[in-house]
């Protein structure tokens, strides 16, 4: 009754709530994929292409309210696997990222990729942290802390010394 259709109507379009979230989330996903490319493509830094990644995760975040997040991420076996389908495919366009950034010397080129992929799917396995994630004021501020966390040693050392 809230969304103001029938049923009739809304099971025209969906089999059920499942169906719905993963179509809001397809297209959640396919926007901040076009944006992400976006980014990528700009004739600027890689920090600057970082600060308007996480700007953008941010702003999805919002999106995806604090309750939703754990109704959906901890109690929906087919959601948590929709969204790590739609996850797994967005890690080889940051991967890619990472990569390119890499060959201009504006991430840490002795960092290995296979550790980088291992490193983003341990901070993923927070977020089926029910306990830690509901700590959080918010949903948006639990993704920025992993946002930021995860980009905070992936940049080069001033110092070129690897032995530190």
């Amino acid at each position: 009754s809230t969304a103001k259709v029938s049923k009739m109507t809304f099971y025209k379009f969906f089999k059920n709530k499942n169906d719905l979230v993963k179509y809001l989330w397809s297209l959640m996903f396919d926007y901040g994929m076009k944006k992400f490319e976006d980014i990528e493509n700009m004739d600027i830094s890689f920090q600057e292409k970082v600060n308007l990644i996480l700007k953008m995760k941010e702003e999805s975040s919002k999106k995806l309210s604090h309750e939703l997040a754990i109704e959906y991420l901890f109690a929906n076996d087919e959601l948590r696997d929709f969204f790590n389908q739609m996850y797994q495919k967005s890690i080889g366009a940051f991967i890619e990222f990472i990569k390119q950034a890499q060959k201009k010397g504006e991430v840490r080129t002795e960092m290995k990729p296979e550790f980088f992929i291992a490193a983003i799917n341990k901070l993923m396995e927070l977020v089926e942290n029910k306990q830690l994630v509901q700590s959080y004021e918010s949903y948006k501020d639990f993704v920025l802390e992993v946002n930021n966390f995860l980009f905070y040693g992936i940049f080069p050392r001033p110092d070129n010394n690897k032995n530190v």
